[in-house]
């Protein structure tokens, strides 16, 4: 099953890079495109095929090589449309397109966010190409001012430790003495 979406995760284990390098490039604005979906960062493959066409071409200019770059990836639309017309389970589908499950397996989340889906002799299922079309209309495309507030969603360190039960009565008996005349 190909689904042209990938998730950062898959980006920095084909790229081999940190997932903190890739937070730091969407809050830089440097890398491939990306789109928000919801509160997921998503990258569509297009974006990033297009984004390693260009690295590679500049790479062949300063190498003196002056031919163009034709990566050896098959193309992305005849693979997906190989697939499109099966349907799938709530598992299935949230397998291929990298989403929680519950997305898909929760009638009023289904409802919520407008998700496509059939029911089948009481047998919920999805189509590929609806949910990629879905996904496709309902994500954005991501800019450096909401890399920042990704950034400042995750806490940038761990908060102290809770005080452990004697520290407590240490102080309470440092106050209780300490305020006596």
């Amino acid at each position: 099953m190909h689904y042209p979406v990938m998730t950062e995760k898959h980006l920095a284990d084909r790229w081999q890079v940190s997932l903190k390098t890739l937070q730091r490039w969407r809050l830089n604005g440097e890398g491939p495109v990306w789109h928000k979906l919801f509160r997921y960062v998503r990258y569509h493959e297009a974006d990033v095929l297009e984004f390693e066409r260009r690295g590679a071409q500049h790479l062949m200019a300063l190498l003196g090589m002056n031919r163009e770059f034709i990566p050896a990836d098959e193309d992305v639309g005849e693979a997906f449309d190989a697939q499109g017309s099966r349907y799938l389970t709530a598992k299935d589908i949230a397998e291929a397109a990298s989403l929680p499950i519950h997305i898909f397996q929760d009638r009023a989340e289904r409802e919520r966010k407008q998700i496509l889906y059939l029911m089948l002799v009481g047998n919920l299922r999805f189509s590929l190409q609806a949910i990629l079309d879905w996904e496709m209309a309902n994500s954005v495309v991501g800019h450096a001012a909401a890399a920042v507030v990704e950034e400042a969603d995750a806490p940038a360190e761990p908060s102290a430790p809770a005080k452990r039960w004697y520290e407590l009565v240490r102080e309470q008996d440092r106050e209780r003495f300490d305020s006596a005349p």
